[in-house]
C-alpha cells in the first residue's frame, strides 16, 4: 500500500516505517491524533504535510512558517522577480507657465498587451499629474506600472518626456528668464522708468538712470523660474532693453542733436 498510494509514499520517505505505522502515535516525532489503520491516506497526509496532495509544487524549505517548513508551496510556482515589459515613451507638450507657476496636466499614450503567444493588442491610456516646478525641457518624468503588459512580466512603466513650448516674451537661459522691452532713443540716452511682468503676473519698476548701451543687462535677483528640486529658490530675471530708433531726423534735429553731443 506505501509503494502504490502517493500520500503514504510520501509519508514513508520522510519518516520511514514507524511513521506509517504510528502515525497517530508521535512515535517518531511526528504529529499524533490519526493512526493509518483506522483514518484514510489523505487525512494521514493533511496530519504530517498540511496539504492534501503530495505533488504540489516544494517551494522554499530554508524557513519556517507557523511552525511548518516549507516542503510543499504552491508559492513556489509565482516568480518573486518577474522582468518589467518595455517602457512606454510619451511627449508632453506644457506652457512655461505651467513650468513656473504649478499646474496639473494629462499625458495620453498607447500600450500593448501582449500574451505568451506573441499576440499583441493596442489600447489608450491617459494620466493626470503635477508639473514639477522648475522643471527643464528635455527632462523626462517616470509614471510607474501604467506602461506595456506582457505575461509573465510586471507591468512597464511610461517615460514622459516634458516639451515647454516657446514663451511670447520670457526666453529661458537654465533658471534665468530673459525679456526684452523697448525703449525709445530718448529713454536710452536720458533714463527712464519701465514697467516689466514677471512669469508669475508681478509688475515691477526698474529705474534706469544712465545710458543704454547695446550690451546693457539689467538683472533682477530671484525674479526668474524656480530650481527644480528646490521651488523655493529661484533664478534672476535679465531685462534686456531693446532702443528703437527714430525712422527720420530732419535737419535741424541732426544739428541740434550733433550740438548736443558735442561731435
Amino acid at each position: 500500500m506505501v509503494l502504490s498510494d502517493p500520500k503514504l509514499r510520501a509519508i514513508y520517505d520522510a519518516y520511514g516505517e514507524d511513521g506509517v505505522r504510528h502515525g497517530g502515535t508521535g512515535d517518531v516525532g511526528v504529529p499524533g491524533g490519526l493512526a493509518v489503520e483506522d483514518t484514510d491516506p489523505n487525512a494521514v497526509f493533511r496530519q504530517f504535510f498540511g496539504v492534501d496532495s503530495p505533488f504540489q509544487v516544494i517551494g522554499d524549505i530554508n524557513g519556517v512558517r507557523n511552525n511548518q517548513h516549507h516542503f510543499f508551496s504552491t508559492d513556489a510556482a509565482t516568480d518573486k522577480n518577474p522582468p518589467k515589459a518595455t517602457a512606454v515613451q510619451a511627449t508632453l507638450d506644457v506652457s512655461l507657465e505651467d513650468v513656473a507657476l504649478g499646474a496639473t496636466r494629462k499625458a495620453t499614450w498607447q500600450w500593448t498587451n501582449e500574451n505568451q503567444r506573441g499576440e499583441k493588442s493596442v489600447c489608450d491610456a491617459s494620466f493626470e499629474f503635477p508639473i514639477p516646478k522648475g522643471i527643464h525641457h528635455g527632462d523626462v518624468v517616470t509614471i510607474k506600472g501604467k506602461g506595456n503588459v506582457r505575461e509573465g512580466h510586471t507591468q512597464g512603466d511610461v517615460l514622459v518626456t516634458i516639451n515647454i513650448l516657446p514663451h511670447e516674451r520670457f526666453t529661458r537661459d537654465g533658471d534665468n528668464l530673459c525679456v526684452v522691452t523697448p525703449i525709445t532713443l530718448t529713454q536710452a540716452l536720458a533714463g527712464a522708468s519701465l514697467s516689466v511682468e514677471t512669469i508669475d503676473k508681478r509688475t515691477l519698476t526698474i529705474l534706469i538712470d544712465e545710458v543704454v548701451h547695446p550690451q546693457y543687462r539689467r538683472v533682477i535677483s530671484g525674479a526668474g523660474m524656480p530650481k527644480y528640486g528646490d521651488p523655493s529658490a529661484r533664478g534672476d530675471l535679465i531685462v534686456v532693453c531693446a532702443t528703437t530708433f527714430p525712422k527720420y531726423l530732419t535737419a535741424e534735429q541732426k544739428s541740434e542733436l550733433r550740438r548736443i553731443l558735442g561731435e
